[in-house]
């Protein structure tokens, strides 16, 4: 597959600069209303406005195109690197909830479900929107347990996943229902998580931290 980023514009008639934000808007809300199944080349150049070779010309790909428009919607995470455990996941706690509580995400939630049915298209998604993001979970992790933070035998791996979808679960519909919100059981949780993980009691949310 090649790849999701925009082709570099040919000599000629000048780029419209605005056009790149129209069409992945536009791909997202034809993700949201057809699904990936559904999903149509001629309907994206209608909603963004543009003649189907202005799409051509950046994302030849129909699958380009689809990645790159979920990829708008993913976590752009990054280590905080505070040095302390506790205040690198509340970091990234905040930042995982937001993303994953905003009605966008749901895009690609329900994307995420028909992908596997497209396996080359999963496996970018996969790449770009899940594994880059888990990976920045297991260098906080990694970092912690060189400081000795961590209990001997902790699988980084396993706790990146499990720290993601616990997020995941507290941003559903029925957890609404249940007046469940990441943002209400982010101290909890964090406190539970890391009580799972850590050497001592030293390294969870303290109170003063955690009011913040």
């Amino acid at each position: 597959m090649a790849s999701t980023s925009p082709a570099p514009a040919k000599p000629g008639r000048p780029r419209d600069r605005g056009a790149d934000e129209r069409i992945l808007r536009a791909v997202v809300d034809e993700l949201a209303e057809n699904g990936v199944a559904g999903f149509t080349i001629n309907s994206v150049a209608a909603r963004a406005k543009v003649a189907k070779r202005t799409l051509y010309s950046r994302w030849p790909e129909r699958d380009d195109l689809i990645v790159a428009g979920l990829s708008t919607l993913s976590v752009p995470l990054r280590a905080p690197r505070t040095g302390s455990l506790a205040e690198d996941m509340r970091i990234l706690y905040d930042a995982v909830a937001e993303t994953l509580d905003s009605p966008r995400w749901v895009i690609a939630a329900r994307c995420s479900i028909e992908l596997p049915d497209y396996p080359d298209l999963y496996a970018v998604f996969r790449r770009d929107c899940v594994d880059q993001q888990l990976a920045v979970v297991v260098e906080v992790l990694d970092d912690a347990r060189e400081r000795g933070e961590l209990r001997p035998g902790v699988d980084v791996a396993v706790a990146a996943e499990s720290f993601a979808a616990a997020i995941a679960g507290f941003c559903t519909y029925l957890a609404r229902l249940r007046g469940v919100s990441p943002q209400g059981v982010r101290d909890r949780f964090l406190d539970m998580f890391l009580h799972g993980l850590c050497v001592d009691t030293q390294a969870q949310p303290d109170d003063s931290a955690a009011a913040r």
